[in-house]
């Protein structure tokens, strides 16, 4: 389904029943990354530049895609909604809670950290949108795909491999460009940890390079009543590589909120 938010296109979709959920996708992935959960009112859509999505004429932030988030539930005709994010998704999760807090209901902050780039991260960040300018989508996914997926995944799972390798190389290069910019721009979370009141979930990969075990517990620590779930034999992106461990962590979850 197609929606305009804010003057952009957006791609979106709702799937299942029960508790309203919206996750927000890794980049540079899109809303196909994820599937129908059990006991939950799924609600994906594309950030701009990302799949269907299109991208705004200005400066794109992670405070936009929190908004385009609020806009969506508006459209939908909810108030108040579990809000998920992996990686990316989880950054534009962190501006949620800052813009829009009366409308969570839980969060759910995967393979992310709150921290923002360093240094050496921007710069990483801006060489690798130079890149999707020149060198496309398949560049970028050469160049992600073993930091994307974990070392299990990669040696036992190369249908999977492929399918994340033709996800990113059908996304815009320029869209691509610009969320890199908009996620070594984000505004640094770590100060907002302990200042989250609603029941949040804490999900790591055990294989993830990007966003490691350690960062992810110490992230649960620092937010008031959070649980930590890890992920066995998943890198950055859990919902693929184990699925069935993933959906069961975040179906307990929901199960605790729906009993609150």
């Amino acid at each position: 389904m197609l929606a305009t938010l804010y003057g952009i296109p957006i791609g979106y979709d709702v799937t299942g029943q029960g508790i309203p959920l919206m996750f927000l996708h890794a980049f540079p992935l899109d809303r196909s990354m994820f599937r129908p959960l059990p006991g939950a009112r799924l609600i994906t859509f594309d950030a701009p530049g990302a799949g269907e999505s299109g991208l705004p004429p200005g400066d794109l932030s992670m405070e936009a895609v929190a908004d385009i988030a609020a806009g969506l539930l508006d459209l939908l005709g909810i108030e108040k909604a579990v809000v998920g994010g992996i990686s990316m998704g989880a950054y534009a999760a962190f501006r949620f809670v800052c813009r829009h807090p009366r409308r969570l209901l839980g969060l759910i902050l995967s393979d992310t950290r709150a921290a923002a780039d360093s240094a050496e991260g921007r710069k990483a960040r801006y060489e690798m949108m130079e890149a999707a300018r020149s060198l496309g989508s398949a560049e970028i996914a050469r160049r992600m795909l073993p930091r994307l997926l974990g070392e299990t995944t990669r040696r036992e799972n190369p249908a999977l491999v492929e399918q994340v390798r033709l996800m990113i190389g059908k996304q815009d290069p320029e869209g691509i460009a610009r969320l890199l910019e908009a996620l070594a721009e984000r505004t640094d979370s770590t100060a907002l940890l302990k200042q989250i009141t609603v029941p949040t979930l804490v999900v790591a990969g055990e294989e993830d390079v990007i966003a490691t075990v350690a960062e992810s517990s110490e992230m649960a620590k620092r937010i008031p009543g959070a649980r930590l779930a890890i992920i066995p034999k998943a890198g950055h992106l859990p919902n693929l590589e184990q699925p069935e461990r993933f959906e069961k962590a975040v179906e307990s979850f929901l199960q605790e909120i729906g009993r609150e």
